[in-house]
C-alpha cells in the first residue's frame, strides 16, 4: 500500500502522531477525503511494523444483507434500511469490546471507518453504559479523525467527483455530487439544531468552520482530531473498490442474524426511525 501524502506535509505528521493510539476512527461526510487518509494512515502504521486490524462501514455492512435480515429490513435502491444500521452498530460495539480485551497487551491498532451521518456506526461516539469500555474510548487510546477540507480543496474534490461519477452511475458506490450537496445541506440543518442560524432555503455554501462545529458537537465524548486540509494531493487513478480493504472485519452470518433478532424483538419501525433520525444527538 502506497502512502500518497508526502512526509513534508503537516498532514503526514498528524497521521504519524496517531500511531501511538490503539483505536483510530476516521469519520466525516462523503467527499472530504476519508478514504485517502485511511489508506495513508494504514500504510504509515504498517511501515512502523504495527499490526492494523480494520473495520470499514461499506465493507462491514454487507454482512448484514442476509436473507433473514432482508425479510425484515429490505434494502432500498441504493439505500440501507435503518434497521440494518442498528444491527451493524450493535455488532460494531461488541466487536470493539472484544478487540480491546484480546489486544490489551499488544501494540496493535484497530482502524475504523465510521461515517456517522445517518446513523452509520454512530454508536461508537455515544457514551457507553459499560464503564470500562467508555474509559478506553474516551482516553487517548482512542482518537477520532475528521478531515476538514478548505473551501478551495472542497471545490477541487467536487470537480473530481463530478469527473469520476455521473448522476446515473450504477457501479461507483461513493456519494454522487448531488448526494454530497444534499448531505452538506443536512449538515447545515443540524448546525441550526445546535444553535446556528444558517439560511437553508437554498443550497448553502460549504463552510469548514460549520463542518468542524457540527462534528465537534457530535464527538463531544471522544478525542477528536480535525485535519485542516488545504493541500491537494496527487493520487494515482484507481478503481473505487481499491479504496476499501477486503480484509476488513465482518460479522459471520450467524452473528448477523443473532444480533438482528435482538433488534427486531426490541424495536418497532417507528422507534428505529426515531433513533436514526436523531443520530447526531450523542
Amino acid at each position: 500500500m502506497i502512502n500518497a501524502i508526502p512526509q513534508t506535509s503537516p498532514i503526514y505528521k498528524q497521521l504519524e502522531e496517531l500511531c501511538d493510539s490503539r483505536i483510530v476512527i476516521f469519520s466525516g461526510l462523503p467527499g472530504v477525503g476519508k478514504s485517502l487518509y485511511i489508506n495513508a494512515f494504514k500504510a504509515l502504521a504498517q511501515s512502523k511494523d504495527l499490526e492494523v486490524d480494520m473495520i470499514q462501514w461499506d465493507v462491514a455492512r454487507k454482512a448484514f444483507e442476509t436473507d433473514y435480515i432482508n425479510n425484515h429490513y429490505p434494502m432500498g435502491e441504493g439505500t440501507v434500511h435503518n434497521g440494518l444500521k442498528l444491527i451493524a452498530g450493535s455488532w460494531l460495539m461488541s466487536t470493539v469490546q472484544e478487540w480491546i480485551k484480546f489486544n490489551r497487551k499488544s501494540n496493535n491498532i484497530l482502524l475504523i471507518e465510521a461515517p456517522l451521518v445517518g446513523n452509520r456506526f454512530v454508536e461508537i461516539m455515544q457514551k457507553q453504559s459499560d464503564d470500562s469500555l467508555e474509559e478506553f474510548l474516551s482516553s487517548n487510546n482512542c482518537k477520532v479523525v475528521v478531515p476538514i477540507p478548505s473551501k478551495e480543496v472542497r471545490v477541487k474534490i467536487e470537480e473530481e467527483r463530478q469527473r469520476q461519477v455521473s448522476e446515473e452511475a450504477k457501479v461507483w458506490s461513493g456519494a454522487k455530487p448531488s448526494v454530497m450537496r444534499m448531505l452538506w445541506k443536512m449538515t447545515c440543518e443540524i448546525a441550526n439544531d445546535f444553535g446556528k442560524k444558517i439560511d437553508v432555503s437554498g443550497q448553502p455554501e460549504y463552510d469548514p468552520e460549520i463542518y468542524e462545529f457540527v462534528y465537534g458537537k457530535i464527538l463531544k465524548h471522544r478525542n477528536a482530531v480535525f485535519l485542516q486540509i488545504d493541500e491537494i494531493f496527487k493520487i494515482p487513478e484507481t478503481d473505487e473498490s481499491a479504496l476499501h480493504d477486503n480484509q476488513s472485519i465482518q460479522a459471520t452470518k450467524e452473528q448477523a442474524d443473532t444480533i438482528a433478532k435482538s433488534i427486531i424483538d426490541k424495536f418497532n419501525e417507528y422507534q428505529i426511525n426515531e433513533i436514526v433520525d436523531s443520530w447526531y444527538y450523542t
